[in-house]
């Protein structure tokens, strides 16, 4: 690695390093980290093929002790710049009853321009525990940032995900899907914090749960903070549960922090989808003006 290229590393480093939300699971995955794994995308650059990490763990025979990983992967994407990154945490058949605990963390920084694809797939034990921490700091403007996860495997799953705003018209997009059909867990935490003009942001989490002992979690938090403004920020969750006795707890938290006129455009967009479903443009209008009176009778 030359010299330029180690400046902007360590810059993206020190930039993560200073960043006040890592959690507890974050801080012991720095601690027992035996290496990092870096994928750095220069400016200006297409990555067509997609950067796939498979992490499969070798076959345990003393099937009761448990086998520990934590892998941290680090991904810089310059100005300009695009790449698609898989995620794939799996196990084999012969694996299937092994004890497992993987805590790896996922840290992005995303320049001007650019687009991050980001796929993560969890397929481990039955028996593991996987908690995954995921950051991604929208570092300029004009950025894109598109999550998909699916995660099936482990006695619990959980995934921590916290993603920053730090400039004006970015587009984030999440997509969740968990399954439990044992006795599992499966949870995800997410916080998107959104501190600049003109944000689009959507999530859509979706949970199956098939045995009386299974379990979801979804504790989502999007944060439209004061300066956020003209931002467009959506959330969605929807839950099937197969058996009697199956649980899903759900906690969906929209904090809007913006001016009075930012909070009421964040607010009557919210209701607009449904009032858009109207066949007849008039329907539409008179019902709409019908909202945005209630919601500020000051207006009349």
């Amino acid at each position: 690695m030359d010299m330029e290229l180690s400046f902007l590393v360590l810059r993206r480093l020190l930039l993560l390093c200073t960043f006040p939300n890592g959690d507890l699971f974050w801080s012991i995955n720095g601690i027992a980290a035996p290496d990092l794994t870096l994928v750095y995308i220069p400016e200006g650059c297409h990555v067509d093929i997609p950067i796939h990490l498979d992490y499969m763990h070798p076959p345990n025979t003393t099937t009761d002790a448990m086998q520990l990983s934590n892998p941290r992967f680090l991904v810089v994407v310059e100005k300009g710049a695009q790449a698609n990154i898989i995620e794939e945490f799996s196990a084999l058949k012969i694996m299937k009853m092994t004890l497992i605990g993987v805590m790896p963390a996922f840290e992005a920084v995303i320049g001007e321009g650019a687009k991050l694809t980001h796929s993560y797939i969890q397929t481990q034990s039955f028996r593991s525990a996987h908690i995954k921490w995921t950051s991604f700091l929208h570092s300029a403007y004009s950025i894109t940032y598109e999550l998909t996860e699916v995660s099936t495997g482990g006695k619990l799953g959980r995934c921590n995900l916290h993603i920053q705003q730090l400039g004006p018209d970015t587009v984030t997009e999440l997509s969740t899907l968990h399954l439990s059909v044992g006795d599992q867990t499966q949870d995800l935490h997410s916080t998107l914090v959104l501190d600049h003009p003109r944000g689009y942001s959507r999530q859509l989490h979706k949970c199956i749960v098939t045995h009386s002992q299974g379990q979801a979690v979804f504790d989502g938090n999007i944060k439209v903070n004061r300066y956020a403004q003209q931002t467009d920020a959506g959330q969605l969750t929807r839950s099937l549960l197969l058996e009697p006795c199956a649980t899903v707890n759900v906690k969906l938290n929209l904090q809007i922090v913006a001016d009075d006129t930012a909070r009421r455009v964040l607010v009557f967009a919210f209701g607009r989808e449904v009032i858009d479903k109207f066949p007849y443009s008039s329907i539409r209008d008179r019902v709409g003006s019908q909202i945005k009176n209630l919601l500020d009778p000051s207006s009349n």
